[in-house]
Parts: C-alpha cells; sequence; structure tokens
C-alpha cells in the first residue's frame, strides 16, 4: 500500500484522498467493495477503457495502448472512486510514474478524489495530438516515396498504420463512453470545477477521435491511389503483350510455313524466295504497327 505524498511537488491534495494499492491490498482495504461480484471482475480483469457506475460509486479501468507499439504494448491498471477518496490498483508501477510526471506539470491545487481523476484522465491525452500529427507526417512521407516509386514495399507500411489507426480510434471511442459515465457522478457532485475539466476532456477526446478517423480516411485514399496505379500498371503490361502478340502471331505462322520445307512450294526453289518472304514480313510487321497507333490513338479519343 502506498498513499501517495505531497513532498517537493507543486501538485497538493490531503494524503487520505489518492492511494495507489495493489489488487490484494486494495481487496483487503476495501473488503466490502470487493464483495460486490461485477465490481471486483471488473477491476481484476481489465480489457478496455471503462467506467461504471454503481450506487455513487464510479469504478473502472484504463487499458491505454503504448504509443511506441499500439498493438502489442499496454498501460493496464484499474481505478476506484468513492465519495472521499479515489484509489488507483495497479500491480506495477505505471500509475506511479504517471502520477510523478504529472505533479511535475501541474501547478493548481486538486480539492476532491473527482477532480484529481479527471485532471489524471486529460493528462493521459494531453500528448496524442503530437502522436497523430506524427502519424499525419508518416502518412505524407509514404505517400510521397509511393509516387516516385522509391520504396517498394509500402503497403506492409500503409497496413500496419491503418492497424495502428484503427487501435487508436477504439481507444478514443472507449474514452468518450467513460466520459459519459463521469458526467453523470460530475453533475450530481455539483464541482463546478469538474464539470470544466469533463467539458474540456470531452472535447479533446471528440477531437482526436476526429482527427484519427480524418488520418483513416486519408489512409483509405491513399491505398486506393496505390491499388489503381497498380492495376493501371497491369494494364500496361497486359497491353504490351497484347501487342506483341498481334505482331508476331502472324510472322510465327508465315515463318512456320516455310519453315517446314514442303515440296511444292515454288518460292523454295527459287533463289529470291527467302528474301521475298522476309521483305513481306518486315512489310506486314510495318502495316500492324500503323493500326495499332492509330487504334490507340483512336481509344484515347
Amino acid at each position: 500500500m502506498e498513499t501517495l505524498k505531497k513532498e517537493n511537488t507543486p501538485i497538493h491534495w490531503d494524503d487520505n484522498q489518492v492511494e495507489i494499492l495493489g489488487l490484494d491490498e486494495f481487496r483487503q482495504k476495501e473488503p466490502g467493495i470487493c464483495s460486490v461480484h461485477h465490481i471486483d471482475k471488473v477491476i481484476s480483469k481489465p480489457e478496455f477503457c471503462k467506467a461504471a457506475n454503481f450506487r455513487g460509486l464510479v469504478y473502472g479501468t484504463f487499458v491505454i495502448p503504448s504509443k511506441k507499439n499500439l498493438q502489442i504494448s499496454h498501460n493496464v491498471f484499474a481505478f476506484c472512486l468513492t465519495p472521499d477518496k479515489l484509489y488507483f490498483i495497479d500491480e506495477g508501477s505505471k500509475v506511479r510514474k504517471k502520477v510523478k510526471a504529472m505533479e511535475e506539470e501541474y501547478d493548481d491545487e486538486i480539492k476532491t478524489p473527482l477532480v484529481f481523476l479527471l485532471d489524471f484522465m486529460e493528462y493521459l491525452i494531453r500528448e496524442d495530438l503530437y502522436v497523430l500529427q506524427g502519424y499525419e507526417k508518416t502518412l505524407s512521407e509514404l505517400g510521397n516515396r509511393m509516387e516516385t516509386g522509391t520504396v517498394a514495399d509500402t503497403g506492409k507500411d500503409f497496413l500496419y498504420m491503418r492497424s495502428e489507426l484503427n487501435a487508436l480510434y477504439t481507444y478514443y471511442e472507449q474514452l468518450s463512453n467513460m466520459a459519459q459515465t463521469m458526467e453523470q457522478v460530475v453533475v450530481q457532485s455539483g464541482n463546478d470545477t469538474a464539470q470544466a475539466l469533463l467539458s474540456l476532456y470531452v472535447q479533446r477526446v471528440q477531437h482526436l477521435a476526429q482527427m484519427t478517423h480524418t488520418l483513416k480516411e486519408s489512409l483509405t485514399q491513399v491505398l486506393d491511389m496505390k491499388q489503381a496505379r497498380l492495376s493501371e500498371r497491369q494494364n500496361d503490361l497486359v497491353n504490351l503483350l497484347t501487342i506483341v502478340t498481334s505482331v508476331f502471331t502472324p510472322l510465327t505462322l508465315i515463318t512456320g510455313w516455310f519453315g517446314m520445307n514442303f515440296v511444292n512450294m515454288r518460292l523454295l526453289k527459287e533463289p529470291w524466295g527467302y528474301s521475298a518472304v522476309i521483305v513481306f514480313c518486315l512489310l506486314l510487321t510495318l502495316v500492324e504497327i500503323l493500326v495499332i497507333r492509330k487504334w490507340k490513338i483512336f481509344r484515347k479519343q
């Protein structure tokens, strides 16, 4: 069990208002809360970001994707807010580090556990805008590299980015649902500071969700453009093969026919026979090329 201290920090609260505990420590300290089955089930097995309100008791979990590896690494912990105390349930040191970092940035006085929780929630998404701007820059760079054709495997990069943006968008949707649950508690508290913090938090989460959605749409457009260019290249290759086949098929028939050296073929007996066949093939090739060129010009029109 650890009670958060105020030593050498610019942020202030009563020592008995916020506490970080392990799961077993929390069960020992608050057996009445943990005796409620659905509360104990939620805080003991965090699966995603959620919050619930049960008879004035707010509890829930945070499953925060690590910005360094959104698909694999997550910061997972739970919380429980009573009318006079906020508990963080964390088996590691994730919450402790985040609270310490928040202490170093905030210089206002935290008067209630509810306000502390809302400040903490806002702190968790404070740097996310810069993360999304990084995705926007990366998307632009990948698009330019694809345009110039300098990278052959941009498709893998795009697909990986789409997976990460989907994870972020789901995360912000979960935070938005948490805010809706918190809204009822904040209104009942009558705390103007808490209401202002929640309103600001909702706006920021919605903005992040909208920005993530926009990035997903932009990524889809780039992928569609990449697929269109790939299809265009495939069509060009098919057209080239068709032209080559159209040109050489008649020549193959002619050379194959004369190559069989039938006895009754008079051209084979003439000294100019093979020369005549060669000249005829060249003229035929020239006519085919002219016809194909006019046909392509006609199709473009």
